[in-house]
């Protein structure tokens, strides 16, 4: 056992240091700091190969269909039924008709997010992806940096 805590007290931690050269007052103002380009993450964290980080969505791709709803595990993802509006829609002839159109979009509240990617491989218009951004604490799971819409 002596043997082993001498080997160990000699030996680098494998674990990854602090982000910053000395700890900060808040990491929440500190990982504020480095979203806003005034701190940086020494050394830099490098992402790895197919790493999935907070959910990108492309709301003009997305039709709306709901599936993403349906295979979230999480239910971190609701679907936003706006309000219907008229539009003027012209046909061949070039008849002016009015008709209703409701909009349907997902709101993806990332806190309650697993990160699993279900819901990117049942996307079939591509309106999901996973970006490498990790930096995702705050104190306010429903902050503006949480909610993806």
């Amino acid at each position: 056992m002596f043997k082993e805590i001498l080997v160990q007290s000699v030996k680098k931690p494998v674990t990854n240091l602090f982000p910053a050269v000395r700890l900060p007052k808040s990491i929440t103002g500190f990982l504020g700091d480095v979203a806003n380009g005034k701190a940086t993450i020494t050394p830099p964290v490098a992402e790895p190969k197919a790493f999935r980080g907070k959910i990108v969505y492309d709301r003009a791709a997305c039709n709306g269909c709901g599936l993403c709803l349906k295979v979230c595990p999480a239910h971190a993802i609701e679907q936003v039924v706006y309000p219907p509006v008229k539009i003027s829609v012209t046909d061949a002839e070039g008849n002016v008709s009015e008709k209703t159109k409701t909009e349907k979009r997902i709101r993806i509240y990332v806190a309650s997010c697993i990160f699993c990617g279900q819901c990117i491989d049942i996307c079939s218009k591509d309106a999901l992806s996973m970006s490498n951004e990790f930096l995702l604490a705050t104190e306010d799971r429903f902050a503006e940096s949480q909610i993806v819409e």
